[in-house]
């Protein structure tokens, strides 16, 4: 088992050798030091999956990489998979990425990667703290709920579709816009605006939460929920028709874990009254 260890190394070149002079036959050691420490290393949440992405150090000899994992932040790191490194002559920046499977989802672990070069040094540990929780994730199609009011509601636990009385949200129609709805007063949303993908948005937000519990759905956009028992959960739209929308859809199940691609304190949840749900401002219609 590995720690990591955080220091700056100095190497002085000293040369001191008694009745050497230019004329004298000296011989020069070339010290090969160990290669550096991969660096940029970050990991995306993926459902009993984690992805581990750093940069190679800027040198010609690196032959592989290995990566690593404990509970623990700082010691107990044990060797979970290496991946070849590239022949990189011009010292370039290479990144690469490390899929690390069958993990269980809601448990933390932290990760960090090393390098070896052609002969056979080891770098220290990458200095950057990274931890993941996986989480589980999938996709879902909710259903107008004037029109299909049993397959409206999703709720994220079950991972399963419902009727709204047991949803976290659920889907509604007005006034020609489809909405994404708060199923109750203790839940919150926020719409994080268009992604390119669904890995765009990795973690929910501290704050920034709407003053409405309901967001107009918008294909492309990413929103994160928090549920009323303090869990997070993200969804992206995917496809929107005439009765239903469809969403890719991430579920954190370590309550209070931000983490939807680190554990945080619990937070006060904002206190809603009776205008925060749409139902009780205007009313529902089918189109």
């Amino acid at each position: 088992m590995k720690s990591k260890v955080f220091f700056l190394i100095v190497l002085c070149g000293l040369f001191a050798q008694s009745g050497c002079d230019d004329a004298d036959d000296c011989i020069v050691y070339d010290y090969d030091a160990p290669p550096a420490a991969p660096q940029g290393v970050y990991s995306v949440t993926g459902d009993h999956a984690v992805y581990v992405h750093w940069n190679g150090p800027y040198e010609t000899d690196i032959v592989e990489y290995v990566i690593w994992w404990s509970s623990d932040s700082m010691s107990g790191y044990t060797e979970i998979g290496r991946r070849s490194a590239l022949a990189n002559p011009n010292r370039d920046l290479i990144y690469y990425v490390y899929v690390v499977t069958g993990l269980p989802n809601g448990v933390k672990y932290f990760y960090a990667v090393s390098a070896i070069d052609a002969a056979g040094q080891e770098s220290e540990l990458s200095a950057e703290p990274v931890s993941d929780t996986p989480r589980p994730d999938g996709w879902v199609t909710l259903h107008d709920i004037a029109v299909e009011p049993n397959l409206t509601g999703f709720h994220f636990e079950t991972q399963s579709v419902v009727p709204k009385l047991l949803a976290d949200v659920y889907v509604d129609w007005f006034d020609s816009i489809y909405y994404l709805n708060a199923a109750n007063t203790a839940t919150d949303l926020q719409d994080m605006g268009f992604t390119s993908d669904f890995d765009e948005i990795s973690r929910a937000p501290l704050d920034g939460w709407s003053n409405l519990g309901y967001v107009e759905i918008i294909p492309g956009h990413t929103y994160i929920i928090w549920t009323d028992d303090y869990h997070y959960a993200k969804m992206r739209v995917q496809l929107v028709n005439s009765s239903s929308v469809t969403f890719q859809w991430a579920y954190q199940t370590d309550q209070g874990n931000t983490q939807l691609v680190a554990p945080s304190d619990r937070r006060e949840k904002p206190v809603h009254g009776l205008g925060y749900l749409r139902e009780n401002n205007t009313t529902i219609s089918n189109k």
